[in-house]
């Protein structure tokens, strides 16, 4: 299970040499603490910046459709959604079966699908087919549905931020020395202690490189593109 917000704030007092936070004080601290508490949140913003697609930050979201209705709000805590993955789910009373939805972009939609769509009205055209990136922030459907069909599809969660002392940062413990790596260049600047806050930097951006070595840089074949004279 990931780290504690105040299991990472006193790793970093303890680096310093400052008194631990205690539970019961987290919301109140002032000073040195108060500022253990803005250097944490401050790296795990810039890792959670640093890739769109960290696997950590994985979620799936299953929306009801509703007849005649061809565009949906993303879910509040979306960063970016795999538009590879949406599927119709089967249901044998609505007569649908487990069927992987193409994309298509906004523009294709508004000239060949959005003119018969409108025409439809509330009674839909069907069972969709095809999802697209609606005009701001939400997705839409064609043919538009003609029943509640479920849609199910892949997505990358959002930073959140830290508030209460137990909550938790979805970065794996084994990294939690990045975390706080970040953290202390931030204090070592408030400190003005600018060897030191170089040194943290210099120690975060390789612990940031290996995360994204071991759960971004990744493969699944290569292929020779030489071409035989």
């Amino acid at each position: 299970m990931p780290s504690t917000y105040i299991s990472l704030c006193n790793q970093v007092l303890r680096r310093l040499n400052e008194v631990e936070i205690s539970d019961a004080d987290f919301s109140s601290v002032r000073g040195v603490h108060a500022l253990s508490k803005d250097a944490v949140k401050a790296s795990l913003a810039r890792i959670n910046q640093a890739e769109f697609g960290w696997p950590f930050n994985a979620a799936t979201h299953t929306q009801t459709l509703v007849a005649g209705t061809e565009e949906y709000s993303w879910p509040s805590n979306l960063k970016t959604a795999d538009f590879n993955s949406f599927q119709i789910l089967e249901d044998a009373n609505l007569g649908s079966k487990n069927a992987t939805m193409a994309s298509m972009d906004r523009d294709e939609y508004y000239r060949y699908h959005r003119d018969t769509d409108t025409t439809s009205g509330a009674a839909g055209r069907g069972v969709p087919t095809h999802i697209y990136p609606a005009h701001g922030s939400a997705f839409g459907v064609t043919p538009t549905p003609d029943k509640a069909y479920k849609v199910k599809f892949n997505y990358f969660l959002n930073y959140t931020d830290l508030t209460l002392y137990d909550d938790v940062t979805r970065v794996p413990t084994s990294f939690d020395s990045v975390l706080v790596d970040g953290a202390l260049y931030h204090m070592y600047m408030f400190k003005d202690n600018v060897e030191s806050a170089q040194a943290s930097y210099v120690a975060f951006e390789q612990g940031l490189k290996d995360l994204q070595s071991l759960y971004i840089n990744q493969f699944d074949y290569i292929r020779d593109t030489r071409v035989r004279f």
